[in-house]
């Protein structure tokens, strides 16, 4: 038998929708949502922005 046990499930598991919260974009001073709970130690991007800086990178 191998990893993962029968079915090939992998480890996909479903926690219901996401909550939300509001941040201000640190690129662009766009109001966004997002997933996790800002710290303000980090700045937080709207998706376009994010995707911005994905592509410098």
């Amino acid at each position: 038998m191998g990893f993962g046990g029968q079915g090939g499930g992998g480890f996909r598991r479903s926690f219901g929708p996401r909550e939300m919260h509001p941040a201000t974009c640190a690129a662009c001073g766009q109001e966004t949502q997002v997933p996790f709970k800002p710290s303000g130690d980090r700045p937080v991007y709207c998706r376009d922005c994010y995707q911005k800086q994905k592509a410098q990178q």
